[in-house]
């Protein structure tokens, strides 16, 4: 079986990490090498971050998570079960998790900064950091057509042909047919 490069991030109950945040990292290992997994990587994300909503499990309302992060490699076929466990054994610290499968081609670099970048949010970081709005190709072109917001003020659906001062009143895409329509006027 094909074995893959995973990456899960844990949103971890922030009271029960801030006193017993060891045995839960170790919790958290032990069911992963239940499986066989090797593990790449292991860090905090980020500690004690306000939640965009309060999330509500077992009778207990959550408005700050800790959150932690694996990158493991196991056999893919395990993954299935690996979350059915997650779910069914770790009900009393686990708020949510989300695992992704790492692209082989972004595996190393990944990795790189998961090994590297010791700043809180790392992921998140480095993905602003990554593009600005400034760094976009003017010179794109979608079917023939340049981008709309590349060469002066947007054009509306359908007004390839016209130029930009020459659209109907009433509105966008009011007072035109298209050609062949059995509407009738």
């Amino acid at each position: 079986m094909p074995v893959e490069l995973y990456e899960t991030l844990y949103m971890l109950d922030a009271n029960k990490m801030a006193s017993d945040g060891d045995s839960i990292r170790t919790s958290l290992h032990a069911s992963l090498e239940k499986y066989n997994a090797e593990i790449v990587v292991s860090r905090s994300w980020d500690e004690g971050r306000k939640i965009a909503y309060p999330i509500r499990k077992q009778n207990i309302t959550h408005k700050k998570a800790f959150y932690h992060i694996i990158y493991y490699k196991m056999e893919s076929t395990k993954q299935i079960d690996l979350n059915t466990d997650m779910r069914l054994s770790m009900t009393d610290y686990l708020i949510r998790y989300m695992t992704s499968n790492v692209d082989p081609k972004w595996a190393e670099a990944i990795l790189d900064v998961a090994n590297k970048d010791q700043n809180p949010g790392f992921a998140l970081h480095g993905m602003q950091e990554e593009s600005t709005p400034t760094e976009i190709n003017p010179g794109y072109e979608m079917d023939g057509m340049p981008i709309d917001g590349m060469d002066g003020p947007p054009r509306e659906r359908g007004d390839r042909d016209r130029p930009t001062g020459d659209r109907p009143s009433g509105g966008p895409g009011r007072g035109r047919r298209r050609e062949g329509s059995d509407k009738p006027e």
